[in-house]
Formats: structure tokens, sequence, C-alpha cells
């Protein structure tokens, strides 16, 4: 370092060097200027000024004086400038010529050198290297310089960001533009690294330039960054946690402020774990100095951990938000209310539905947001809200959720002060805004309806039906919704929006009368639908006389005046005055008869119509009253007795109202006439009687109404007992005139009768005196003519017996024929009032026949009291049964013994209906046959007084007492609940068996029938008592029992002693096994006393069983279950098995040879056998039982004559055939040993293992082996394995693969015709035998001679030749074959006649095929061109199809018109018809698409031509597919060509397959002119999840064809660009920027 001085000076020299062209030698230059000005420095002194201290010069000699510079001037007055050359071509350096160079210029030089470095060179370092040398002198000014150099060094050496840029581009960059050119280029995992050596540096850079920046910068950055992603801001704070000694963010309270700004400044709703990592990083409170701004950054970082929170909430109900957006609507409660409804909403839109516990979650999860940040909204609109949804949600389950967190009733909201909540009462939405929420939630539902049966509309009820109060504006919604439903009866057809919406709620019900016209008669209906729809508001009067105004107009245009009428009364009752019109309307029909009542309405209709129509009506109401007085004086109405009593029944109004059923004006005409009136008439004059009758329009009016007369017989025809009639109807009381009512004893009187009013008229009359008056009236008129009088006669008696029984004696006894009578009692209830009138009726007949009485005086027989009158005449009847009386009186004999009987029948059943038995009495005294099952069931009682009562009734109606004994027998034996003695005893008190014994064989039906069944098998006692009564009342050799009573109670004597527990009924029911009733109580200490018994017992085949049986199963039970006495526990393990074994073994002489085999097997191979045992000791058990056999044979037993006979005759099995059988069962289990058997048994597969199992069990058994063969190879299992299973086995079986193949196809065969052949499951048989031809394949391939093809072919030729069975599974019958075989030119033949068929046979069953048919291409072609000709049927078509692919292909040259396929189809599209064109159509598709890489697929010629022939038949759609799913460019522009040929796209041209189609064989580009390409658009913008066709690349195609527009409008679609913004402009910007 050079000394410092506060001179300034430089030698001439250096301005050269430093005036050297940077850009001819800059090279030069830089090392020169470096090296001169390394021997130069500025340095400052006390920091106030510069100085460059002077080079040491050394001269080799001291300067002459001529050589100084004044007298060289005043040598050469022009001294020339030997530097002037350095400055030539830069003359903007002139600016640093200078003798002394100053600090400022200096400082220029050096940025305007470096500048020029970094701009002609590009070297940065370089422009550097220079800027650093002159702050190493000292050089001021250079620093901003410096960094910006740094700077760029590092942008282009290290980060190797954009080389291109440029000091000048960089030092107009701001230094957040740096910083983020520095970082941008950083990879993920070296981001930290380069953040410590490239941003860390320039911030400290920024930092010394202006102190305080660097903090701004990085927040800047960061905040910026973190807007797009979180993921680079997250490594940064990673890095400036509070433990790390080197911290990118030393400071804590800024890397808080950071943090809590990054993370609300981010946008994006998927960094919320990048949230809580970098939540992470932040201090916890009290870490470092507590300050009132740490404080409060911690106070906001805990708001931070609340908001996160509910973004965890939000984003766990699939409503993922930014944390912005939580933070910006905290404090709204408008957006809060809206989040909560988009929260809620967006749950109930979710499928699958969520389940309650869900809903729940979410209801705590908004009250946990509301509590932690939305403290702007209440809680309770969080349950608003979410009871909303709920509602909204249309789901049932969350509506009746819905229910429950709402006040549904005023009074659970307000309960009563005495009611106190359990513990904390659950939250409810207030009365009033539940109401509020399901009014509207119903309205949404109902609104979005199409009609009643619509889903929302049964949502919108549900919602209403929560409020369980029904408020008015719950009940309107409710009445809407029904009165939709009553719109939908009427068949209007309307939505139910218009229903709400409709202004005037009238026009709904004039609508219904529009389109029912019939429904004016349901007049209650539409009242209730008016009702319903709020007609005229809330007044009920207004509403009430519309409906009734529109209804009486129908009434009229249909010309009901009756319906009209009734509503005109009504109208006028209520004084509706609207109602004049219609009034007026109906008084001025001349259809209606009924004139009073028109006057009345005309009257009406004056008070109330304005008046202008006055006039008119009294006009017509005076026509009206003229006609009335033309009537009167038709009828001679009189005036009689001071009142006005009117013959007329025009004039009456309740007559018609009573004349339901009669039909006729005429009749109801008479319905009014009354007695004294008709008697005044006829009393006058024979002109007033003619005027009355020709007054009807009928003169013989009353022989038809005796037609009307007779079916009104039983029922209610308005006479004038109507009302007595109901209340008397079933006649328990005397009926009488009010008169008589102190007479006699609790009679009956009718209301009407015993009301004494102020008289007014005339009481009505009934029908049938009405018209006997009018029969005897015609009799006056017609002399000689008699009236039928009997019908009459009957029906006033009927009507008159409830209410005057007096009256209707009188009636009857005026009939002409006194058997007539019986009609009438005939109808009546049966009681005894009534029975007892019928036997006093012919009683009184029979007297007056037997003791005649004159007419003119009163007989005392008619004061005589009945009762007496009855007994008197019913004993003298009696008394002179016998005498020759005449056929009339015999008959009222008769009758009057039958009633009598039923009289005393039916006080029999009043005493039956004492009992409380529930005894129908009128029944029991009509129906014989219920009367004999009420006294049997009477019978069956343990009460002594209705036992009494039903032995008494059996022997008065002649009930058979053996049936009354034997039902009482079978109730104590089912029902009674007494115990055995005691049913012992009671059957002894009652003496029953001395009547029972009398009929043995029914005794002995209804015993086994009915009693037997109820007896338990368990109850040993009573089934002896049983049998015992079988045997005492001689029953013993009755019926087809193997054993007779005596044996059975000797049986059960023993049994209850040493086999208490046994079912003795299911050991001796023929069905079924005894042993299997024995086994469960057999044992070691009864096992032989059983023994004793058993031969007595038979078997199902009638044989009985052996002791040897007996021990055959219980060995079986105690080797396998053990035995208190003999092997207490069941054995585990080999020894205690074998010593088990042992134990039975003792008994082994006791059995048969078969039942020893029977023993053996199946404790040696049985399943539980298999399982249990080893192997070691099932040969061990076998060689034990050999020894014992061998010992049997050598050492026979010594037995009685008796047992061997026993024993030959059960067992056909002897010793010796035992001991071979033992002797291959041991054989057998020595092959399990065999590594085949090993190998099966312990393989991995389970079926293999299956296999294995089966051979252990199969005991080398031929059958057993032979089934478990058939199945391995049904599995497809190799042949191999089937042989080796078969030679392992114990032989000679003689059964070989092929016989095993054999059965199994056979199986196959059964199952393909319908058989129920079991191939191992439900299988599809084809696939069965897929998997065994593959067997018999791989068999031959490998040489082994087991199976031939020829052996499969002749098994399968029947089937396959037999065209009984359908046609698909032969065929694929014959095609597994010919898929696995190379069949010789023979066989193929054979296989192709055979197809050829099969097919035939199907759709052409005439035409027979022979051999030579499809012997050649040829012939084939022939036959198939005949079978052509004679088709006209798509199901023949689809035959030939079959035909076809059944052939081999056709290989001759023919002309493409005369190929087969194309033939077919041609014949096909000409022979269809108009309705099955688009189907044949679509069949000739489907069939060329099924050759498709076959060796019968079309050629492009035969394509073209098929097409050709769909456009000729106007299929174009079908036609276009076939040409472009071909890969010749020729027909793909044959389909361009009438792509482009079609105006209008439409369902019958285009579909999806096509569209499709069209992308891919790449015609995008092609179709853009024709109206296909809209539509091709929207299918690829459907179809872009499936990833089938890439969007850029068809765009990049489009813009290569100079559509860039539609390019870039397409990609932009594919881009989700919103269609405002798919402007003509942006789509050719997106298409250059994209594409």
């Amino acid at each position: 370092m050079q000394p410092i001085s506060r001179t300034l000076s430089c030698k001439t020299e250096t301005l050269y060097l430093l005036n050297i062209s940077p850009s001819s030698h800059l090279a030069l230059g830089n090392h020169i200027s470096a090296l001169y000005l390394n021997e130069s420095d500025f340095s400052s002194f006390n920091g106030d000024s510069l100085m460059i201290i002077p080079w040491h010069e050394h001269k080799h000699r001291a300067k002459d004086w001529c050589e100084e510079l004044a007298c060289r001037m005043v040598v050469e007055p022009n001294l020339q400038d030997e530097s002037e050359f350095l400055y030539a071509a830069q003359p903007e350096l002139l600016r640093f010529r200078m003798t002394q160079l100053t600090v400022e210029k200096v400082m220029d030089w050096y940025q305007t050198r470096a500048e020029e470095i970094e701009h002609y060179a590009r070297q940065v370092d370089c422009a550097l290297s220079l800027i650093r040398l002159g702050m190493e002198r000292n050089i001021p000014g250079l620093l901003v310089l410096c960094d910006n150099l740094v700077t760029l060094e590092t942008l282009v050496y290290e980060a190797r960001c954009d080389v291109t840029l440029t000091l000048k581009e960089l030092q107009q960059m701001k230094d957040i533009e740096k910083l983020r050119l520095l970082m941008n280029s950083c990879s993920e995992d070296k981001y930290v690294t380069s953040a410590y050596q490239w941003m860390v540096p320039f911030l400290h850079r920024c930092e010394k330039q202006s102190p305080g920046v660097a903090n701004e910068l990085l927040k800047e950055y960061l905040v910026t960054l973190a807007k797009g992603d979180l993921k680079f801001p997250l490594k940064i704070f990673q890095h400036s946690k509070p433990d790390l000694q080197q911290k990118i963010i030393p400071d804590q309270d800024q890397l808080m402020a950071i943090a809590l700004e990054c993370i609300y400044t981010c946008e994006r709703n998927d960094q919320l774990c990048l949230c809580y990592d970098l939540l992470e990083c932040l201090p916890e409170r009290g870490y470092g100095d507590k300050t009132e701004a740490t404080t409060k950054l911690h106070d906001m970082v805990d708001q931070l951990e609340q908001i996160l929170s509910v973004s965890e909430l939000l984003e766990k109900h699939g409503l993922e938000k930014p944390i912005s957006f939580v933070k910006n609507t905290q404090s709204s409660s408008e957006e809060a209310r809206k989040l909560m409804v988009r929260l809620t909403r967006h749950t109930g839109r979710k499928q699958p539905p969520v389940s309650e516990s869900h809903w729940r979650t979410l209801l705590q999860d908004m009250l946990t947001m509301q509590q932690n940040v939305y403290t702007c909204l209440d809680s309770d609109a969080c349950y608003e809200i979410f009871t909303e949804s709920l509602l909204c949600s249309s789901r049932l389950e969350n509506i009746h959720l819905a229910g429950q967190m709402m006040h549904c009733s005023a009074c659970s909201e307000n309960p009563p002060a005495g009611i106190a909540h359990k513990g904390k009462p659950h939250y409810r939405v207030s009365y009033e805004k539940s109401i509020d929420l399901v009014l509207a939630a119903s309205r949404e539902y109902f609104n979005s309806s199409t009609n009643l049966t619509d889903s929302c509309m049964d949502l919108a009820r549900c919602c209403l039906q929560l409020i369980t109060d029904r408020p008015p504006a719950i009940q309107e919604e409710l009445d809407l919704i029904q009165a939709v439903g009553c719109l939908e009866e009427f068949g209007v057809k309307i939505l139910p929006l218009q229903v709400r919406l409709c202004p005037d709620r009238i026009s709904l019900i004039k609508e219904c009368i529009s389109q029912s016209p019939t429904c004016y008669k349901q007049s209650t209906k539409l009242l209730g639908l008016a009702e319903l729809l709020r007609v005229a508001g809330e007044n009920p009067e207004e509403r009430r006389g519309q409906v009734l105004i529109l209804l009486v107009e129908q009434a009229l245009r249909f010309h009901d005046y009756k319906a009209a009428s009734m509503h005109c009364q009504e109208l006028m009752a209520t004084g509706y005055p609207k109602s004049w019109d219609v009034c007026s309307q109906l008084g001025q029909s001349e259809g209606y008869q009924d004139l009073a009542t028109r006057q009345e309405l005309m009257a009406f209709a004056l008070t109330h119509c304005p008046p202008s129509s006055i006039e008119l009506l009294l006009a017509a109401s005076s026509s009206l009253q003229t006609e009335i007085l033309y009537q009167r004086v038709n009828f001679q109405i009189h005036h009689e007795g001071g009142e006005n009593i009117s013959a007329s029944p025009l004039t009456s109004k309740a007559v018609q109202e009573d004349e339901v059923g009669v039909p006729g004006s005429n009749s109801a005409d008479l319905l009014r006439w009354t007695t004294a009136t008709t008697m005044k008439v006829l009393s006058n004059t024979t002109t007033t009687t003619k005027a009355v009758l020709q007054a009807v329009s009928d003169g013989q009016w009353w022989k038809k109404s005796l037609t009307y007369l007779r079916p009104l017989q039983g029922q209610k025809c308005g006479g004038a007992y109507q009302i007595g009639t109901t209340a008397n109807e079933d006649l328990e009381k005397q009926g009488c005139h009010p008169f008589y009512e102190s007479v006699i004893s609790n009679p009956f009187v009718a209301e009407s009768e015993g009301t004494y009013d102020t008289y007014q008229h005339v009481p009505v009359e009934s029908f049938a005196e009405v018209l006997l008056r009018t029969g005897k009236l015609a009799e006056a008129k017609n002399k000689g003519e008699v009236f039928p009088t009997t019908e009459v006669l009957l029906q006033l008696a009927s009507e008159a017996l409830p209410n005057d029984m007096t009256l209707a004696l009188a009636y009857l006894l005026a009939l002409p024929q006194v058997l007539d009578a019986n009609r009438c009692f005939e109808k009546q209830s049966p009681s005894a009032l009534s029975l007892q009138l019928a036997a006093y009726y012919y009683s009184l007949q029979i007297y007056a026949r037997l003791a005649p009485c004159f007419r003119d005086k009163c007989h005392p027989l008619y004061r005589a009291d009945p009762k007496e009158l009855i007994k008197m005449v019913t004993r003298h009847v009696t008394r002179h049964e016998h005498e020759a009386w005449p056929e009339d009186l015999i008959s009222l004999t008769k009758q009057l013994h039958c009633y009598n009987e039923r009289l005393l029948d039916f006080t029999q059943a009043q005493i039956l209906q004492g009992l409380r038995k529930g005894v129908d009495v009128q029944r029991f005294t009509a129906d014989d046959q219920y009367k004999r099952e009420t006294i049997l069931g009477l019978a069956e009682t343990l009460e002594e007084s209705v036992y009494s009562i039903a032995i008494s009734l059996a022997q008065r109606y002649s009930v058979s007492r053996w049936e009354v004994f034997m039902t009482h027998l079978e109730f104590l034996f089912t029902d009674s609940g007494l115990s055995t003695l005691e049913i012992e005893n009671r059957a002894q008190d009652l003496h029953l068996f001395e009547t029972l014994k009398t009929d043995p064989e029914a005794f002995h039906q209804h015993m086994v029938k009915y009693i037997y069944p109820t007896i338990g098998g368990f109850d040993h006692e009573r089934l002896q008592y049983y049998f015992t009564l079988l045997e005492n009342c001689g029953c013993a050799d009755l019926g087809n029992c193997a054993i007779k009573p005596e044996t059975h109670i000797r049986l059960l004597k023993k049994f209850k002693v040493v086999a208490s527990g046994l079912n003795y009924k299911k050991l001796t029911d023929e069905n079924m096994s005894p042993l299997e009733a024995l086994e469960p109580v057999l044992s070691s200490q009864n096992i032989l006393s059983i023994s004793k018994l058993v031969p007595k017992i038979p078997e199902k085949d009638g044989q009985m069983l052996s002791p040897s049986s007996l021990y055959t199963i219980w060995l079986q039970k105690l080797f396998w279950t053990g035995d208190p006495h003999l092997i207490k526990q069941v054995p585990g393990s080999s020894p205690e098995w074998l010593h088990a074994y042992d134990v039975c073994m003792k008994y082994f002489d006791r059995l048969h040879p078969g039942d020893l085999i029977t023993v053996v097997d199946a404790v040696t191979f049985s399943p539980k056998a298999v399982t249990k045992l080893s192997v070691e000791a099932r040969k061990e058990m076998t060689r034990k039982a050999i020894k014992t056999v061998k010992h049997f044979i050598e050492k026979p037993r010594k037995r009685n004559s008796e047992d061997e006979a026993q024993e030959a005759k059960d067992s056909k099995v002897t010793y010796a055939d035992t001991l071979n059988h033992l002797e291959k069962s041991l054989a057998h289990l020595e092959t399990l040993s065999h590594s085949f058997i090993l190998s099966l048994k312990n393989s991995e597969q389970e079926t293999l293992q299956k296999y294995s199992h089966l051979y252990d069990l199969s005991r080398s058994e031929k059958e057993k082996l032979h089934d478990e063969a058939v199945a391995i190879c049904l599995d497809g299992q190799p042949l191999a394995m089937i042989q080796q299973l078969l030679e392992v086995a114990v032989g000679p079986l003689d059964i070989s693969p092929k016989d095993i193949v054999q059965s199994a196809i056979m199986k196959i065969i059964s199952a393909l015709s319908g058989g129920s052949a079991d191939l191992g499951g439900p299988r599809d048989p084809l696939k069965v035998l897929e998997g065994v031809v593959a067997a018999v394949h791989a068999s031959v391939d490998k040489g082994e001679e087991l199976v031939s093809p020829e052996d499969l072919l002749e098994w399968l030729r029947p089937f396959c030749a037999d065209d009984a069975w359908p046609v698909r599974p032969r065929i694929h019958v014959l095609q597994i074959l010919g898929q696995s075989f190379h069949l010789t030119e023979e066989d193929s033949k054979l296989l192709v006649f055979f197809r050829t068929e099969a097919i035939l046979k199907a759709s052409w069953p005439q035409r027979q095929v022979d051999i030579a048919d499809i012997e050649n291409e040829e012939n084939r072609y022939c036959l198939f061109m005949e079978l052509l000709e004679s088709s006209h049927h798509e199901a023949e078509f689809q035959h030939l199809v079959l035909l076809l692919q059944a052939w081999p292909p056709m290989k001759s040259e023919y002309v493409i018109t005369n190929n087969p396929w194309v033939r077919l189809a041609t014949v096909m599209l000409t022979r269809c018809t108009m309705e099955n064109k688009e189907g044949l159509g679509n069949e000739v598709l489907k069939m060329c698409r099924s050759l498709y890489n076959t060796k019968q697929m079309l050629p492009a010629e035969g394509v073209k031509e098929l097409c050709l022939l769909l456009l000729n038949q106007s299929l174009l759609l079908p036609s276009l597919k076939l040409l472009l799913e071909s890969r010749d460019e020729h027909l793909h522009e044959m389909a361009l060509e009438q792509i482009t040929a079609v105006t209008t796209v439409n369902d019958s041209n285009c579909d999806q397959e096509l569209l499709s189609l069209l992308l891919d064989a790449k015609l995008l580009v092609k179709c853009v002119s024709t109206p296909f390409y809209p539509r091709i658009v929207d299918h690829l913008l459907a179809s872009l999840q499936q990833g089938r066709w890439d969007a850029e690349e068809l765009g990049r195609h489009l813009r290569e064809a100079g559509h860039e527009a539609e390019a870039g409008s397409l990609l932009l679609a594919v881009r989700g660009t919103h269609q405002a913004f798919r402007t003509f402009s942006t789509a050719l910007r997106a298409a250059q920027h994209w594409v």
C-alpha cells in the first residue's frame, strides 16, 4: 500500500492507459488498466477527502533543460499531442482527458468501463473484477454497481436463469423482481440451499444499500409466493424455527407476522396441511422477549389456530375453502350464514346419503365453528340452518331427524311449569321459526313436484306433518296437497305450482266440472275441495255459495232437477243472494215436475234479483202459478175441517224425499194421499173417481206397481212405520198403538205415534197403503176385475209388525191364502214374540176352520188369551192328528207344529245364550248343522251343569249319545288339563265306556285320528292308558298296526323303568326308524334290558328289530361319545381311541356279521373317523377286527337253534364275507400312504384336498370311486390323474379313464338336455364340457392313449343330431370339438354337416340336408341360395347368419355382389318392411361386425357394396358406421361425402357411437365445415375423462389445417373456460399460445 497524501497528481501517461478503447482493445485495455491501477490507490483521509497517490518514477537520467515543457513551447509553439490518436476512434472518452484526475471522473470511468465490458463482452466476472478493484482502491460510489454485478453474476453463472439478461435490464428491475428471478429456477430439493446461497446474500446487499428493506423484500417475496403455493414458503419457515442455530428469519416477531400474512394470502383451498406445518414453525407463547407487539402476534397466531380448525372442519365435510376466506368472513354474519347453508346443503347432496350420526357430527362441527370463529352468527341460526338443510335434503329420514331438532307444537316450546327437564334440555328450534322452516321446505317440494305421486309431494307432506298441532299456515299447505289429489281425481291435469299460483281458485272448481261433467253429484267432495283450496278466502258462506251455484248450473245442463233442487234448497236456506239466477233457471224448467218447489224457487229469485230482472221473473212466476191452479182443479181438491189438505202430490216436497226406489212419477203422485181424502173423493160422485184415475197416465198403473212392491218387501221403502221398524226390528217387544199402551205389559210404542202435536197435515202413508187403495178404486171403476191384494197385505203386515202387532195380524188374517203368511213370518228375525205370533195365527185359522164363526158378530175366539188358545189347539190337533182332515187343514197343522218346534228350539237357544258360551241363538234355531256342532261343543266342558245341558239337548235334537261321550273323551285327553289318573276317574264316573264300547270301529277311528296325535311321545303313562282303552274297548284287532295294544302296554311298562326319556311315539312310528328313537336313551346300564324288548318292535319294512342292530347303533355311540361307566370321557388321542375301540370289541360277539361290518366301517371309514383318527389308528382297529373275525370263524359261538335261525334270517352276510370286507378295508388304508394320495392330501388347493378326502372315504368301492373320478373329470383335471387314482385303488375295479370320461360326457349331455344331472354345483354345462375336452386334448397331445377324439365325437354325435334340443347348444358343442382337435377331412365334413343339419332343423325342418349338400363349396353356395330364396322372416335370416358362420369361408372368386354375406344383406334389406327397416339395418351392422378379425371378414369392396345398399334404403347411420370402422381410406372418403351432404343432424343420422368413430378415424378436421362438427366437439368434451382422445393433438391438427379459431375454441372449452369468454379473438390467442 502506497502512503496516503492529500495531493492529487497523476502522470500524463496514465491518461493514455485510462482511455484505451473498450471496443477494439477490450482485453488488452482491461489488463493494462488493472496493471496501472494497481499502482495507484484511493484512500480516505479523516473521512472528508480523497487523493490520488502519484506513482514513484525512477528515471535513468535527469531531464535536460531543453526537454522541459516551457522550453519546448518556445521552440515548438504548436506542440503535437502524441496521445491524440487514442481519442480519435472514441471521442466520448475525451471527458476523461485531463492532467489531474478527479475522484468523480475516476468513479465515472470505473462505472462506464464496467458497463461497457458487460455490454460488449458479456463478461460479468470481468466487469465485477474491475469494480472490485476500484473498491479496493477506495473509489467511492461503486457499491450499487458492484451489488448489481454480483446479483447478475449469481443469476447468470449460478442460478442459470436467462443468459440474455443484461446489466441494464437488471438495473431497471426492482429489488423484489431481482429476488424472484434469483429463486425462480430453484428446485424443491435445493430450495433451502439456494436460499442460503443466493437469497440471504442478496437481502444483505439490499440491506446495506437501504437499511430495513431486506425484511420488506423477504416479506413481499414470501407473501407473493404463498398466494399460489405454500410449499416453498414453508421451507423458509422450517429453517427459521426458534430452536435452530442458523435461521433464515432470525427475528421471531417478523417470523410470526410474515407467516400469518402468508397463510392468509394463500388462495388455494388444498393447503391446510401445509398451514398446520407452517404453524408448527412459529414460536410458542413465552419464548423470547415479551413485548406488547409479541403478545399481539401470539394472539393473532391463536386466532389463526381457530381459523385453521374451521378450515379443517370444512375440508372434513368436503367444502374446501382458502384460509383467507374464513378470515375475511369471520365478522360477516351474512357470509357466515351463506357458508353454513352451503356446508349443510353440500352434505345433503352427498351420494350415498350420509347417516344420522354424520348429520349430528355436522351440527356439532357447525356449533364449534360458530363458537371459535363465526361469533357474529348466533348459535340459534346454526340450528335453524341445520334444520332447514335437513328439511330440504329430499330424504325422509333426514326430515324425521329435523323433527327432533324443532319444537313441533306450541305446548312443547312452553311446557307446564310443573314439568321439569331431566338434565340439560336438548336444544330445539323455536316453534315460530320451525313453522317458517317447515313451510319453506314444503313449499319448495310442492312447487317442484309434477303431480301428486311425485316423491317431492310425499316429502312436502312429511315436512308439514312434523308440526303436530297444525296451525293455520301448516293446515293450509296440507289442504293444498290434498286439493291436488282431489283435482287429479276429477281429471284435472295441472302442475301443483299452478294450483298455488292460481289467483282465482274457483276456476279450478270450474275446471273439475268441465273435466268430469257428472261430478256435480259429488257435492260434498267438491265443497271439500273448495275448502281445501280456500276459495273465497276465509269466508265459508261465500265459498259454499259459489260452489253450489256451479253445481246447480251443471245439474241443469244434465236436466238433473233433483240434484239441482237439493242444491237450490241449500242456497235458499243459507240466504245466499247471488244464487237468484240459478234458482230462477230451475224454477222455469218445464221438465221439473215439482211445481211447489218451483214456486218457492221463483219467490226466492224475485226477492234477491236485481231490479232489471224483476219483470221477467214476475212473468215466469205468474205462469207457474197458473199451472198449479190447473192441477188443483183436475184433482178435485176440497177444503175440509178448516184445514187445507192437498190431494195433489205436486204441491208436496216431503214426498220426493221418501220416494227412493219407487219408479215413475205417477207412483210418487199417490204417495201423499190420505185415507180421509180418498174416502171423501170416493163418496162424492163417480165423476170424481174417474177424474182421480184419469189423472194417472196409465189406468192399469197399480198392476205394474205390484212388480215394484215385491223387491221392496225386505227394504225400508219409506212407509208409515219406518222409524218404529228401525227401533223394534228384532221384535223383542210387542208393538201397539199408544192407546193400548197401558193394557199390554212392556209394550213398544213408536215415537212418531206417541207424539201429539198440533194437527198440521195427514201422516205419511206407506206405498202399500196407497197401492191398496188405488187397486180397490180400480176395482170400483172396472167391475168384475179383482185386485190381487196378497203382495200388498204382506207388505203392510211386514211394516206394521214392529209397531202394531195387532194391526199386522189383521192384515195377515185378510190374506186370500192362509199359507201365504209364511212369507211374512220367514222374513222376521227369530224371536219368541214372532214365533208365538205365527203359532197364534195358525191356531186362529185352525180353530176358525174347525168351528166357523159368524162374521157379523165378534167371536170370543179373538178375545181369548193367545197362549191358552195355542195350547188348546195344539193339544187338540195332536190328539186327532190321524183323523181324515182336509188337505188345507193338514197343511195348517203342520205349520202349527213347525212353529211350536221352532219356539221350543228358540227357548232352548235362550238357555244356551244364558250359558255365555258364545252361542248364536238365531242360527241355533235355524241351522241343524250348527245345532249339532253346538251341542257337541257344549260337551267339551268340565262344568257339570253345562255337560248336563249338552246331554239333554242331544236327546232333544236326536244327536247321538255316543258322539257326545266321544267328544267329551276327546276333550278330556286334549284340552281339559287333567292328569291321566283324573281322566281315568272321570271317565269311570260318567260311565262313558259302556256306551263307547258299542261301536269299537268308530271308537278306534276317533282315538287314532283325534286323541293319539295329542299325546306326547314321552308321556308313557298316558300312552299306556290310551292303549289300555283300545284293548278294553275291543279294538285290539282293528286297524293295520304292527303292534297290538297289549304289546304296547307291556313295552310301555318296561320302557317306563329302563328308558324313561324314550320318545315312544317316534319308536313306533311306521315312517321312522325305531333305532333313531332308541339311540339317545341307550347306555351300558339298559342295553341288555332293551335288547330283550326290541324283537317285539317292527322296523320300517315290517320285520322285527334284532338285538344285533341295537348293539350296532349303541357301539357307535359308545365309541364316539363315551359312556359314564365304560368310557367316562370322549377320547382325544390315538391310545385313547384304541382303548375305546377295545371296549367296543368286547361286544362284537353280539353282532351279526353284517352289523359288525357296519360298526367297523363307522369307526374307520366315516367322515368323523377320517377327521379325528390317524391312519395308523384306523389300520390298527381294522387289524384287531380281522383278528376277532378270524377267531369267530375258528371258534364258533355256541348258540341255540332259535338264535341261529334268527341270524340266518336277519343277515345274508357271513363271517367270511366280513373278513374279506375288512381285509379290503386294510388294503385301502395301506394305499393312503401312496405318494399320489399324499400329494393330493398335502396340496394347497382345496379341490385336490377334497379328492384325497373322498378317496379316503371311498374304501376303494367301485361306485364311490367311479363317482369321484367322474367329479374329477368334470372339474377338468388331467386324465392322468384319473388313471393314477384308479391304479392306486384296491382292485380289480374294471373301470378305465375312458369309462369315466364317457360318464362325465353323459352327465353333461343330460344337463344340456334339461335333466337334473349334478355337475358339482350350479355350473354352465358348456364350460364344463370345454374343460373335459381340453383335458382329453391335453392327454392326446401327450401321447396318452386313454381317450381319443373319435370317442368324444361318438358320444356327442347323438346329442348334436337330435333336433329335439335347441340349436345353439348343439352348435356350441360342435365348435368346442372343432376348436380342440385337428379333425380329419371326413370328420370336418361331418362336423359341418352336423352344424348345417342342426341349423336347418330349427328354421327349415322340411328341408332334409344330405352330406352331399355341404361336401364342397359349390354345393354349399347352392344350398345357401336355395335357403335365401325361401327366407322372409328375421328369424330365418338370423339362422342364415349362423349357417355362414358354421361353414368354412368361401375361397372362390365371386363377383362381390355374389358374395354370400352381401347377398344375405341385400335380401334382408329388400324384403323388409318400413316398420322393421331400421332394425334390419342394425342387424346388418351387427352381422358385419361379427366378421371382424375372422377369416370371413368382408373386403373393402364388399363393405362398400353393403353401404350402398344401406344408403339406397335410407339407412345412413349404419352405413356411415360400416364405412368408418373400415381401415380403408377410400371408404373414409366415401363416408365424408355422405356426411358433407347432410344438412340437418338428428337422431336418425347421428349417435354417440358414430361421433366416437369419427374421432377414432381422425376426421375431426375434415368435418369442420359439416353440421356434425358441433356434435363431435360436444361428444369430445363429454368424454374427456375417459382419456380416449388427446384434445391438444386435435387442436394442433385443426391449427395446422388453418382452423385457428376452431382450435382455440376447442382448447378453451377443454380447459373449462366460461362460454362468455370464448370469443373469436380469445380463441385465436389461445390457439397461438397453447398449440
